[in-house]
């Protein structure tokens, strides 16, 4: 009986665990709007990076502390301002496909539809039966939740690769098995007959300032020297070198990244530049945060871009009623 109970046990810790998920999916939407767009030398594209936090809204609760209307609301508004800037393509981070917390609504397809942006790419980082955090109540714990990151466009894609990121090595191998599998995804858009643009999505680690400095290296690999059509943006969860605060924020006093060199890194990577230079930051440092969006008080999200492009403008939009925790970074590009 006792064997039995172990072996039952077994089972279930073994089903909650997360998989290690791997590869992605170029998905095309089905319908009148999948025509592509093009573009030739000379045209502009906009192109925004957002943290949408599942749907699950400003606040920093970690679980399940919103309804469904609430997620359906939040997702709404991120579709809206999708819209509103006209957007080309669109990184976003922490997307959920099959979770609880989120209700099972598939939020690539829903902000697809709801953009009308017929093109994507889906890399899966978190597919796990059950998560036991927060606390001991399962009705609140954050439960099954199959989530990742995504590209949308109005162009045609190709060629998508998908670079899984490693765990921290500090924290226990139990909590790993529990705990998301971060990524880098890249993937080309064709903005015409001879005009290809590569997008490389990133999430890096939160939480293990050694681990995102690895993130950063590998992320400076992955893009290497051929960079020239090549846009690198997302959450970075690091701010750059020359903020005045960099520990003891207000929401997370125990966060302290005041000798992390992750931006620093990849401020290095070969012919990419910052859509906010040191200097822009550094003179106006609020116009730039992005996090937490109801209250921000630090940059954590970021684009970089090669030299044939030229940058038009960039902005960090504020909102009345943020749909995220994370405000986006919205840019604007001439193909050189």
């Amino acid at each position: 009986m006792a064997g039995a109970m172990v072996g039952t046990l077994g089972g279930l810790v073994r089903f909650a665990m997360g998989n290690i998920p791997s590869g992605g999916t170029i998905l095309t939407a089905t319908g009148p709007t999948t025509t592509a767009k093009t573009l030739d030398i000379g045209d502009e594209l906009t192109i925004v990076s957002w943290n949408i936090h599942y749907g699950g809204g400003p606040t920093l609760e970690v679980g399940r502390g919103q309804s469904r209307a609430d997620v359906v609301s939040h997702l709404d508004a991120v579709a809206a301002y999708i819209r509103s800037v006209d957007a080309d393509i669109v990184a976003l981070q922490e997307v959920d496909r099959g979770a609880i917390r989120s209700f099972d609504i598939d939020q690539l397809r829903w902000l697809q539809e709801a953009t009308g942006m017929p093109f994507a790419v889906w890399t899966p980082t978190w597919d796990a039966g059950w998560v036991p955090h927060p606390g001991l109540n399962p009705k609140t714990q954050i439960g099954r939740v199959r989530s990742g990151q995504v590209v949308l466009s109005r162009f045609a894609l190709s060629t998508d690769e998908h670079h899984r990121l490693p765990q921290p090595e500090q924290t226990i191998p139990l909590y790993n098995r529990f705990y998301l599998h971060r990524h880098l995804t890249s993937v080309t858009a064709k903005l015409g007959d001879s005009v290809d643009l590569r997008i490389v999505n990133a999430h890096l680690e939160a939480f293990d300032a050694t681990n995102r400095k690895s993130h950063a290296e590998t992320a400076a690999a992955v893009i290497g020297t051929d960079t020239a059509r090549t846009v690198f943006l997302g959450d970075m969860n690091c701010t750059p070198p020359e903020a005045k605060m960099r520990a003891a924020f207000p929401d997370e006093p125990e966060t302290d990244m005041s000798t992390d060199d992750t931006i620093g890194r990849l401020r290095r990577i070969a012919g990419m530049k910052e859509v906010v230079p040191a200097e822009v930051y550094a003179a106006d440092e609020s116009a730039w945060f992005t996090f937490p969006a109801h209250a921000p008080n630090r940059r954590l999200d970021y684009v970089f871009y090669g030299a044939s492009l030229n940058l038009m403008r960039a902005e960090v939009p504020r909102f009345d009623s943020p749909p995220s925790d994370h405000l986006p970074v919205v840019t604007r590009f001439r193909l050189e």
